[in-house]
């Protein structure tokens, strides 16, 4: 069964970091054992990946249900969140 894990993404305040590609990587690479979706009210999710440019927000989307919280900052946090969800240790 694959893993719901439901997707935001900050408000961009970092430019420079392509956000968008970023999600598209880690959607590739945890397609087989993942489905990624924006969140829906209601919904239970494995997992929230939270995409972001910085780490000046302290906002995590507690309204969500979700039972971690992933944090993908930068370029270099990519392949850190994506070996979490394919090892099941989806946290913050």
């Amino acid at each position: 069964m694959k893993k719901k894990i439901a997707v935001k993404f900050c408000g961009g305040c970092n430019p420079g970091y392509d956000r968008g590609a970023a999600y598209q990587e880690i959607r590739s690479a945890t397609a087989d054992l993942a489905e990624l979706s924006l969140p829906a009210d209601g919904e239970h999710y494995d997992a929230l990946l939270i995409i972001r440019g910085c780490t000046g927000c302290p906002y995590l989307y507690e309204e969500i249900d979700a039972d971690a919280r992933i944090l993908c900052v930068k370029r270099d946090d990519i392949p850190e969140v994506i070996e979490n969800i394919r090892n099941n240790e989806m946290k913050e």
